[in-house]
């Protein structure tokens, strides 16, 4: 009788179990100074994402992008932050959307790094199938951009060079730094 009972139970929780319920988990993120390319896979293309670090790997130096903007942050480039957010796994995500949603809970510490600091953004990619990603826009005044972002490239004496280097389809990965509000200063160009 008691298997039985046990048996009616386990069933009934896991009938009023539902496929769409959200579950919900309370995480640290660590976001990066600076934001890198992606193709965006199938959230919108060309594009830039922010570079997190999460739980137990917050530290390890091994930052991924995330397609999923963390809700109620006003992130800054040129700045770490230590967040803590809740992840909703949404069960019925919209179409070509992620299944995950971010909050922000708080900010635990923003920290501004050394305007002397580098780093690396890929700007073009060449693929195995022939095609070529070009992240850097060049508007009619010739002011360089990435690609569906806010993030004007001052490329000052390398503007040329990366142009041509453009147009030659070579894959490219700039080395910056940050300069104002939105500004990423090419410091070199590498073919890699």
């Amino acid at each position: 009788m008691k298997k039985i009972l046990f048996l009616l139970i386990v069933s009934l929780v896991f009938s009023s179990c539902s496929d769409d319920d959200e579950t919900t988990e309370i995480t640290n993120l660590r976001v990066n100074h600076y934001k890198t390319t992606t193709n965006g896979f199938f959230f919108g293309g060309l594009g830039v994402a922010l570079l997190v670090e999460e739980g137990n790997q917050i530290g390890q130096n091994n930052f991924t992008p995330t397609f999923n903007g963390i809700n109620n942050f006003d992130y800054e480039l040129g700045s770490t932050y230590d967040l803590r957010v809740s992840k909703t796994i949404l069960p019925n995500p919209p179409q070509d959307a992620s299944n995950i949603r971010i909050d922000l809970i708080e900010i635990i510490s923003k920290t501004l790094v050394s305007p002397d600091t580098e780093f690396k953004v890929r700007l073009t990619q060449n693929h195995t199938n022939g095609t070529f990603n070009n992240w850097v826009f060049v508007n009619p005044d010739n002011d360089y951009s990435i690609i569906n972002s806010s993030i004007e490239i001052i490329c000052e004496n390398l503007c040329d060079e990366l142009s041509t280097k453009i147009n030659n389809q070579e894959q490219l990965t700039g080395v910056f730094v940050h300069g104002n509000t939105n500004e990423y200063i090419l410091k070199e160009i590498l073919n890699e």
